[in-house]
């Protein structure tokens, strides 16, 4: 009976491991400057922190360069246990001369910006003092590697986070961590067009 469990225990993780494989997102860790109340804006400042375990959307390479992400002008809307948020901006850039410093937040924007796009409704729910999530949903407009996404591709983007306030967390001079990830509804396919010949080759 141990026998079987385990084999199936096994089968399971393989399957997930497999089911895993095929998923593409930014995966981030940010820092958070939370506006004191309503009509404030929010601004978020993070890493994508991929590498190779976890495929991204579009070829990014990580080992030439680093990758942040910046969200800016995400209004406090209504304060509370949960509180919305509008009107905010997504960027993501990818730089290879400054590393990004959380006490110099610029640097996490000084590179390319690779990615742009609208964060327009966002809300944030405290489950306890220290511990939330955040969940939005973003429209990509804008950026270099825009039109390696299908059009189609380009809204409707989860935005989710986890939010911590621990103060083991969070950086001087912010408010929260946020550890989350940007991922398509479906996976990505490129907009790069290959020659039959090329296509032909891919099965030799």
């Amino acid at each position: 009976m141990k026998k079987t469990t385990l084999t199936l225990m096994l089968l399971g993780q393989l399957a997930f491991a497999a089911g895993a494989s095929a998923v593409q997102l930014f995966d981030f860790d940010a820092q958070a400057v939370m506006p004191a109340g309503t009509g404030s804006a929010a601004v978020v400042y993070g890493r994508i922190v991929n590498g190779s375990a976890v495929a991204t959307p579009l070829p990014l390479d990580f080992a030439q360069f680093e990758y942040t992400i910046v969200v800016t002008g995400l209004i406090q809307d209504i304060d509370g246990v949960t509180s919305l948020f509008s009107g905010g901006t997504v960027s993501i850039f990818q730089d290879a001369a400054t590393a990004a410093d959380w006490a110099t937040p610029s640097s996490f924007s000084d590179g390319t910006a690779v990615l742009t796009g609208t964060l327009s409704a966002f809300q944030r729910t405290m489950l306890t003092t220290t511990l939330g999530s955040g969940a939005g949903t973003v429209d990509w407009t804008g950026g270099t590697m825009l039109n390696l996404l299908a059009p189609a591709d380009q809204a409707g983007w989860p935005f989710l986070t986890a939010v911590s306030r621990a103060a083991s967390q969070v950086q001087p001079g912010y408010s929260e961590r946020w550890d989350g990830k940007v991922e398509p509804q479906e996976e990505v396919v490129s907009t790069e067009q290959r020659s039959w010949s090329e296509l032909k080759a891919g099965y030799r």
